[in-house]
């Protein structure tokens, strides 16, 4: 059996998404593929039992059978602080071994970057390597050379095992940069590089459903449209006329401003808008209403004010996470397009 751990140098790099892509690939090649999360941090309960939610998604969209309890053991609270570490370590052994049971490739989702989390439970990412004997591949957010940092610091900490990385989160500006500096760096190092992935808007995108659940919002209108994907946002608090302007600029937008003005929720309703987030819990005016059902764009109603509104939804998207199948398509193709992905087989013995 393969077994490969995916983990990151910075946090909300890719890693889900990463095992995700690779998963369904390989199962596409026909090959039972399996996966585990040693360590979770959002608990749900499912059939009873209570596993990690990212997990769970990825299990899912795999069509694994795998017990919820199995895919991650170990939920990071404030009572693991005072559990005994090998009984920890059994857990996590334990659990694997039923997880990976009659699997050809088992893919393993790291929490946090490798130098944080889990450290406090003596279940630190090179300790869980070395625990189930698992080959890494690392995926680093790389916005500038000086990423190149973390992303050694972070295969040194791993040692031989790494088979290598995947630099993602690229700046299209900055392309030529990473490929001049940073790759060279790296596999002067020995570490080497699969490819890069583009800071890509949709897979940074968020769907007005995820919008309304995460502000706990009241939804006015636009029911039909809740799929859509938000791909810019912008505060509506300058006059009417520059914000025209600007809305007419800005595509797949949602337009945040205070419920009291009409003015500039008319002017968002002009152009291509997905939503509007209404702040201060005051309720639009009939006529902005009217106009949003008749586009079909949802109007979502806020208590908070309008910071922090915006500081909510920042925090979202610091954690995004990829639900929809539309961006899971278009992720597959991303990572098939630019990645070299018959070298990372090559370096897991799957050629």
């Amino acid at each position: 059996m393969v077994a490969l751990y995916v983990t990151s140098s910075e946090p909300y790099s890719g890693k889900t998404l990463t095992c995700l892509v690779l998963g369904m690939r390989w199962q596409r090649e026909g090959r039972r593929v399996g996966y585990f999360k040693p360590l979770g941090l959002a608990p749900i309960s499912v059939e009873g039992q209570t596993t990690d939610e990212d997990a769970h998604f990825v299990a899912q969209q795999l069509g694994l059978t795998t017990s919820p309890a199995d895919l991650c053991p170990v939920i990071l609270t404030r009572e693991v602080c005072h559990a005994n570490q090998e009984e920890l370590r059994n857990r996590v052994r334990e659990a694997y071994s039923r997880a990976s049971a009659e699997k050809e490739i088992m893919l393993v989702g790291a929490l946090g970057p490798v130098l944080s989390r889990g450290a406090m439970v003596g279940l630190d990412q090179p300790k869980l390597a070395e625990l189930l004997d698992l080959k890494v591949l690392l995926v680093g957010r790389c916005q500038s050379f000086l990423d190149a940092d973390s992303i050694i610091a972070s295969a040194r900490a791993l040692g031989d095992r790494v088979v290598g990385v995947i630099l993602n989160r690229v700046p299209a500006q900055r392309e030529d940069e990473i490929w001049d500096d940073v790759v060279p760096c790296l596999e002067t190092l020995g570490v080497a590089v699969l490819g890069l992935l583009p800071d890509d808007p949709v897979l940074q995108s968020v769907s007005v459903r995820e919008l309304v659940e995460a502000l706990g919002g009241e939804l006015l209108c636009g029911e039909a449209s809740l799929e859509y994907l938000v791909e810019n946002f912008v505060v509506g608090a300058m006059g009417v006329d520059r914000a025209l302007r600007y809305f007419r600029r800005t595509p797949r937008k949602c337009v945040i401003t205070g419920g009291d003005r009409s003015d500039i929720q008319l002017a968002a309703l002009e152009t291509p808008t997905r939503c509007l987030i209404l702040t201060g819990h005051l309720r639009p005016s009939p006529q902005v209403l009217a106009r949003a059902q008749e586009l079909q764009v949802p109007v979502i109603l806020v208590r908070d004010d309008t910071l922090s509104t915006v500081s909510t939804i920042d925090e979202m998207l610091g954690r995004l996470r990829v639900r929809e199948r539309r961006k899971i398509d278009h992720a597959i193709d991303q990572f098939e397009g630019r990645l070299d992905l018959e070298k990372l087989d090559a370096a897991l013995g799957l050629t």
